[in-house]
């Protein structure tokens, strides 16, 4: 290999880790995402779904049905108007309550579906939703699915959905304002090293730890903060790992965050169970500091909505105690 070849390489290994390096700065603020349209013509858009497929979805659908609460609650903050929904009673808008169910998110009713003549019918990516698209296609009724965890998916959800019922100038003019507020609050928690944090998701019945792509890791990493399981830990498709307390004892965090579904003392009762009867537990740092927080669900279960400057300003109040007062004075 000649000298200007092994200097070419030398370049190349410079640049790619520059790139990282800028793709790994945590408290870079935060734009718009990359749009999920493909194209558009006078009376349809085609979009780009989860697994690299395109569809193509009416402008001002009539009939729409939406499979997952959180994805209609979007739909109704984008203008839309729905016909049926999964099943469910939590986390509802006033104006769905009423709507005819067919099935539950995960497992759908595609007859009742059908027998609904709907013109468009939107789900979360399960793999019961993906398996009924054949059925979808024979009786030409569009369809889309979306991968909803983060702020990301939200906002660009949100312009899709805005870009179907005609709402683009108030979708602009709400993420103008969101993304602003955003902004404010990552530019203040730059002045300041971030934490290393755990964070801990529990049910009644099981404990896991959530990793940087969760919805929670993407809030704590926005606000220039490090999750003690870093991308080395990353599972192709989850958000969740099981993580041994021997190994969160050798990390040591600063601060333990606790996501909790279902019963919030029944899950407490699971973590003493897993964790907190150990004496490795109650030495921990983050424990004898006491930054153990149980995070509320309206900002961290649910799925990220118009809500979220306030659920980004609450977490940044918790990593950075020290900057609560100027946080609260924003808007």
């Amino acid at each position: 290999m000649n000298s200007i070849m092994k200097w070419i390489i030398v370049l190349l290994l410079i640049l790619f880790v520059y790139a990282c390096e800028l793709s790994n700065n945590d408290t870079q603020e935060t734009g718009r995402p990359d749009s999920l349209i493909v194209s558009e013509t006078v009376d349809s858009i085609t979009c780009r779904l989860p697994d690299y497929t395109i569809s193509t979805l009416p402008k001002n659908p009539k009939r729409t049905i939406v499979l997952l609460t959180s994805l209609l609650n979007l739909w109704i903050e984008a203008g839309g108007k729905a016909i049926a929904r999964c099943s469910g009673k939590t986390h509802l808008r006033p104006e769905v309550i009423n709507l005819p169910a067919v099935g539950a998110f995960s497992n759908p009713n595609v007859e009742k579906i059908i027998s609904l003549q709907p013109d468009l019918v939107i789900s979360s990516d399960v793999a019961n939703f993906r398996a009924l698209i054949p059925v979808f296609q024979q009786n030409k009724i569009p369809y889309a699915f979306f991968r909803y965890i983060n702020y990301y998916d939200y906002i660009q959800i949100l312009e899709l959905f805005s870009e179907l019922n005609g709402t683009q100038k108030k979708f602009q003019e709400a993420f103008d304002r969101m993304n602003q507020k955003v902004n404010e609050i990552i530019t203040m928690c730059q002045e300041y090293a971030g934490p290393r944090v755990l964070i801990v998701f529990t049910k009644a019945h099981s404990v896991t730890c959530e990793l940087p792509n969760s919805q929670t890791g993407i809030m704590v990493s926005m606000l220039g903060a490090h999750n003690i399981l870093s991308s080395k830990y990353q599972v192709k498709n989850k958000t969740r790992i099981d993580f041994s307390l021997e190994r969160i004892v050798q990390l040591d965090p600063d601060i333990i965050l606790l996501n909790t579904m279902g019963d919030v003392k029944a899950c407490r009762e699971r973590l003493k169970k897993e964790f907190e009867s150990n004496a490795a537990w109650l030495a921990l740092k983050a424990i004898q500091k006491d930054q153990f927080h149980v995070l509320p669900k309206k900002y961290f279960l649910y799925k990220p909505n118009d809500n979220f400057p306030k659920a980004l300003k609450y977490l940044a109040c918790l990593l950075y105690p020290e900057l609560s007062e100027s946080l609260s004075a924003l808007d």
